[in-house]
């Protein structure tokens, strides 16, 4: 982007603004305007400018925008959302959150992610992280080392996006059928590693604010455990 354009998007977000209030977007994804194409490579641009361990440049991004290929993925991640994750202990419809605050923003996260599995076959845009080669089964230390350059740069591609206008949610509720959605997209899964899939639209409204979250003090261990 031109630096005219590049002052227009960020004038108004500051760093820390930036980083405590991007969002999993679900319900807010605009589902009628299109995305051009020009912002989606300028977040993978960002993106690639993460850290890279050994300077080497694992991460490739998989955009559809096909309305047809779209829509099949839809149709595969909402099979997965309610065959697989209503019925998950681990995920929003089963869980007992014992603080009350976190548990009524697990009500509406659950009640966000069930609008995404309905409009996921109508976002204007999916964006694919993947990883070449595949990693290795069994081989848990290499799949770290690779993996700590994949997320940091997913997560600048987020930024990006939201930098730019546009809503974003990791997920990777189709990884289990990630032969499936090789088949749609011409990838081959013995190859290519899916990492996540996030939709992409430009959003609705104007801020985010902060999520409640516990004191950081519960989550930190000084010198020992």
């Amino acid at each position: 982007m031109s630096d005219t354009s590049d002052h227009a998007v960020l004038g108004h977000l500051g760093a820390h603004e930036l980083i405590t209030t991007t969002r999993a977007v679900r319900r807010r994804l605009d589902l009628d305007r299109e995305v051009d194409p020009t912002l989606l490579r300028d977040c993978v641009a960002d993106a690639l400018q993460a850290p890279q361990g050994s300077n080497l440049m694992r991460t490739e991004f998989l955009i559809v925008r096909d309305p047809d290929r779209i829509a099949a993925i839809g149709r595969i991640y909402r099979e997965e959302f309610d065959r697989f994750y209503r019925a998950s202990e681990s995920g929003l419809f089963n869980r007992v959150d014992p603080d009350p605050r976190h548990a009524a923003q697990s009500r509406r996260t659950r009640d966000s992610a069930e609008h995404l599995a309905a409009v996921m076959s109508e976002v204007p845009a999916i964006v694919i992280p993947c990883l070449t080669p595949r990693l290795a089964e069994g081989d848990v230390l290499t799949a770290k080392h690779r993996l700590a350059t994949v997320y940091p740069t997913v997560w600048n591609f987020m930024l990006a996006a939201r930098l730019r206008g546009l809503g974003t949610c990791w997920t990777g509720m189709t990884l289990g059928r990630e032969a499936d959605v090789a088949a749609i997209v011409g990838v081959d899964p013995a190859e290519v590693e899916q990492v996540c899939m996030i939709p992409v639209a430009h959003h609705t409204g104007t801020s985010f604010r902060q999520a409640w979250r516990p004191p950081a003090e519960e989550f930190i261990h000084w010198d020992l455990w």
